[in-house]
């Protein structure tokens, strides 16, 4: 009875009984890790020592159970350890040193061993943290903010493919995503039209600074930074991995879920994204362990959009062109007929995708409609 007492008052033995039983109530290992700031790993051993104990009501289940040799270790070999560690113009990890230890001791350490002795001996140096400390955030409202990123040569049984991947910071909800052959910005673009026509357009959008995104060149803008200014959606960059951490955990869960299982079995592009599609209506509308609920639940469409129609004027690009007096214009070496009352004029020609459109006048009156010549899912 003594002992029990004695368990029950251990700091060690109360600590492990609450993240269990918080684990164990909230039924969210992600969620109970943030709570207590441990890793996922620390909070499923407390459950499973939680679950031990409601079978067998002993507390002894949450000490730490002894591993190997409990001798303690050699004052020659702790001093080897200390050596090692503090070898000029080195640093060592503690596995390191167990390593060199045992080829130039013959004794075996473990890596956690090596740590106590450190420890123990007062020399243990804690490893400064570089950059500045993680800070979590998320969005009080759905399309505040939109995550995006891209995953880049993925192999396939159509060869290596990339996709654009954009998910809602407050929802978690996959806005955009689609598998192209190569990364250059009408992929890009083209996933982002599809998804604004959808879902309208979010107040700010976070992306890395790759090239499909990022002018590097000073005070110069890329197409993407040109397009959502003239859309009124603020474009952010962004460094570092972590700070959209969102979506580079998505990503991986398309890579491990999806990919993993189709990227044999389709036959062409079409079908890829025709299966992608589909797999993003299932991940929307499973239970996300993130914010235990689903993404379909917590998301719903913006009501800052624009129609179809507008959005592709915005979204392409323009030159102008003379109308020859055979009543044709020229463009990618061919000719495409107008009408003749604008023969000898200039009218302005906008691409993007697989259509061509012919405007003129203050209003922007589309007078001609053709399709690309390289209309097809290469990009």
């Amino acid at each position: 009875m003594a002992k029990g007492r004695k368990l029950w008052e251990s700091p060690v033995v109360q600590h492990r009984l609450q993240v269990g039983g918080h684990a164990r109530v909230c039924g969210s290992i992600s969620a109970t890790a943030r709570t207590f700031a441990h890793d996922r790993k620390t909070v499923r051993d407390c459950l499973h020592r939680y679950e031990e104990f409601v079978r067998t009501g002993n507390l002894a289940v949450f000490l730490n159970r002894p591993r190997g040799n409990s001798h303690r270790t050699a004052t020659v070999t702790e001093q080897v350890v200390v050596d090692y560690y503090q070898e000029p113009d080195t640093q060592r990890t503690c596995p390191n040193i167990a390593r060199a230890v045992q080829e130039s001791q013959q004794v075996q350490l473990s890596r956690q061993t090596v740590y106590n002795i450190l420890c123990r001996r007062g020399v243990w140096v804690p490893p400064r943290h570089r950059g500045p400390p993680f800070t979590r955030f998320q969005m009080p409202q759905p399309n505040e903010l939109w995550q995006a990123d891209l995953i880049e040569l993925e192999e396939t049984c159509l060869g290596k493919v990339f996709a654009f991947v954009a998910i809602d910071d407050h929802s978690r909800f996959l806005t955009a995503w689609r598998f192209f052959f190569t990364k250059d910005q009408e992929g890009v673009l083209y996933a982002l039209f599809l998804a604004f026509c959808e879902y309208g357009l979010p107040l700010r959008i976070l992306v890395d600074r790759g090239a499909q995104f990022y002018a590097s060149e000073e005070g110069a803008e890329s197409r993407f930074q040109e397009i959502m200014g003239a859309l009124g959606i603020q474009a952010e960059f962004t460094s570092r991995p972590e700070t959209k951490g969102k979506v580079e955990k998505a990503n991986q869960f398309v890579e491990r879920d999806f990919l993993n299982v189709e990227r044999n079995r389709v036959a062409n592009l079409e079908e890829l994204n025709t299966k992608a599609d589909q797999w993003r209506q299932t991940y929307n509308a499973r239970m996300h362990e993130g914010i235990q609920a689903t993404p379909l639940s917590r998301y719903h469409p913006s009501l800052h959009r624009l129609q179809a129609e507008a959005l592709w004027h915005i979204f392409a690009t323009e030159q102008r062109r003379k109308v020859y007096r055979d009543g044709t214009f020229s463009l990618w070496s061919r000719r495409y007929p107008l009408p003749k009352e604008y023969v000898a004029d200039h009218a302005w020609v906008r691409t993007f995708r697989n259509e061509i459109k012919v405007v003129v006048g203050p209003d922007d009156e589309v007078i001609a409609t053709y399709a690309c010549p390289s209309s097809s899912e290469e990009v």
